[in-house]
């Protein structure tokens, strides 16, 4: 089953929030050291719960990366804006931000410089959210 995981809660908590009276913001799981090649860059589980599960419209944070790669990234997302908004930010100085977290970072294993992407993308839509509070 293609929805039989756990991320299918992150589209669930999607349609919690509209429902319940809130402004969802979806945050992507974006991987570039992720070797399963339907994880490298915007990965099949945001795509599915996003895209399927969530049935209220959000605000999908999708990271300015740099390069090839956050082209790649901006085009996975592109079929999200069918339903959601999406909403481009800066990943600038979040490197440095995040290098200084006092607790090691990891992600299936892998740490901030071994997937950085992964952790950018997770720190915009934290810069997103902050913005949305101020």
């Amino acid at each position: 089953c293609p929805s039989g995981f756990s991320g299918v809660s992150a589209g669930e908590a999607v349609n919690a929030a509209s429902v319940l009276g809130g402004r969802p913001v979806a945050a992507l799981r974006v991987s570039e050291g992720d070797l399963r090649k339907r994880h490298i860059g915007v990965s099949h589980h945001s795509l599915t719960a996003y895209g399927r599960v969530a049935l209220a419209p959000a605000q999908v944070v999708v990271p300015e990366l740099p390069g090839d790669f956050g082209g790649r990234v901006a085009e996975q997302c592109a079929p999200l804006a069918v339903r959601h908004e999406l909403v481009g930010v800066s990943v600038e100085g979040l490197y440095e931000t995040l290098a200084d977290c006092p607790v090691r970072l990891s992600t299936m294993g892998r740490g901030l410089d071994e997937d950085l992407a992964y952790f950018l993308t997770s720190a915009a839509a934290g810069r997103h959210t902050a913005s949305l509070l101020s």
